[in-house]
C-alpha cells in the first residue's frame, strides 16, 4: 500500500484532478458507459471493475480513452476492405485512432487527412468534399462501448466507436488509391470475406461484455479442457493468459500445478519466487509476464513491475 499512497501523493501534490464525467475543454472525459466513480485521490475508477493494474499504464489519458475505428469496404459480393498493411496476413487492423472527443466526429484527424490528401490528387476540392459527405451519409455505427484491451488499467481504459462504410459502386471512398497516390497511413485494399469481418467485430463486443470474474472463469475453463485433452502445453498457455490478465497468481499456480502433479517442493519453490519478491507487496494486485519453459524444469522468469511519471497527464503504472 506504500507505493499506492506515494502515487496518490504525487498526484494531489501536483494538483492534478481533471474534470471527470464531463467535457473538459476540448477533451471529453465522459464515458459511453455512463457515470464512473472517482476515488478520494482523484483516481477515476474503471467501470468494468479492477484490472489488477493501477495507474494510467500505457494509455494517453486517465479515465476513458476514446478510440474511433472505421471498417471501410468497396464492392458487394466480393468485398475489399481498407486495412493497415501488415506482414501478418491473419492480423486485420482497421484504420483508427484516439480522439479528444468522439461526439459528432466525422473521421479521426489522421484518417480524414489521408482521405483528403489521397483524393485531392485526382479530384478538385469541391468533389473531394462531396465524396466525403456522401460516404458519411452511408456510415453505420456497428459498436460503441467498452474496448477490452491489454492496456486497460484500474484507472484508465479504452472505449471505442466502430463505424462501417460500404461503397458498393466505387462512388466515394472506394475511389481511394492506396498504390499510386498519397498513403500516409500505410493502408491497403484487401479482399476479405465479410463473415471474417463480422466475426472480428463480434469478438470485440463479446470481450467488452465480460466482467473480470467472467474472464477468469473462461481462462480456467480453457485450462480444464486442455487437461482433459492431456495437452500440458495448452495448460501452460492458459496459465500464461491468466497471469497476463492479473488473475490471483497463487490460486492459479496452486490449482494448475496440482493438476499436473508436481511435487510439493516444486510448488513451494515456484510460489516463493513471487511471494518473496521484495518488489511485490502482498496487499497489491500486480501485473507480470511469465514464461513457462516445459523443457527446462518449467522455470518461470518474471518481469518486475515498474512505475514511472511521464508526459501530459502523468503515469503511475504499477
Amino acid at each position: 500500500m506504500r507505493i499506492i499512497t506515494s502515487v496518490a501523493a504525487v498526484i494531489t501534490k501536483s494538483n492534478v484532478c481533471y474534470r471527470y464525467n464531463s467535457i473538459d475543454g476540448s477533451i471529453n472525459r465522459q464515458s459511453i458507459l455512463g457515470k464512473y466513480g472517482v476515488d478520494k485521490f482523484c483516481f477515476p475508477q474503471n467501470p468494468k471493475g479492477r484490472s489488477g493494474l493501477r495507474g494510467r499504464g500505457e494509455l494517453f489519458r486517465w479515465g476513458p480513452n476514446h478510440y474511433v475505428q472505421y471498417v471501410i469496404s468497396r464492392g458487394v459480393n466480393v468485398r475489399e476492405y481498407l486495412v493497415v498493411n501488415s506482414h501478418d496476413k491473419k492480423n486485420i487492423i482497421f484504420p483508427g485512432e484516439f480522439v479528444d472527443n468522439s461526439r459528432n466526429i466525422t473521421f479521426p484527424p489522421m484518417l480524414l487527412n489521408f482521405i483528403e490528401s489521397n483524393l485531392s490528387e485526382k479530384y478538385p476540392e469541391n468533389v473531394v468534399q462531396e465524396i466525403i459527405k456522401n460516404a458519411l451519409k452511408n456510415r453505420i455505427l456497428r459498436y460503441h462501448g467498452y474496448y477490452a484491451d491489454d492496456r486497460n488499467t484500474d484507472n484508465a481504459w479504452m472505449e471505442t466507436l466502430i463505424y462501417d462504410i460500404n461503397d458498393s459502386d466505387d462512388s466515394n471512398l472506394g475511389l481511394l488509391d492506396t498504390e499510386h497516390l498519397t498513403n500516409s497511413l500505410n493502408l491497403t485494399w484487401k479482399i476479405i470475406d465479410k463473415s471474417v469481418i463480422d466475426s472480428k467485430i463480434e469478438v470485440i463486443v463479446k470481450r467488452a461484455r465480460l466482467t473480470f470474474g467472467q474472464k477468469v472463469a473462461s481462462i480456467i475453463r480453457s485450462a480444464l479442457k486442455a487437461l482433459r485433452d492431456e495437452n500440458k502445453a495448452g495448460i501452460m498457455f492458459a496459465f500464461g493468459d491468466a497471469v497476463n490478465n492479473f488473475v490471483g497468481l497463487s490460486a492459479i499456480v496452486i490449482t494448475l500445478v496440482d493438476m499436473l502433479s508436481f511435487s510439493s517442493a516444486v510448488v513451494k519453490f515456484k510460489l516463493s519466487h513471487f511471494i518473496n519478491n521484495k518488489d511485490i507487496h502482498s496487499s497489491m494486485h500486480f501485473s507480470s509476464h511469465c514464461l513457462w519453459d516445459l523443457e527446462q524444469q518449467k522455470k518461470i522468469s518474471h518481469r518486475k513491475t515498474t512505475w514511472q511519471m511521464t508526459d501530459k497527464e502523468g503515469s503511475c503504472g504499477i
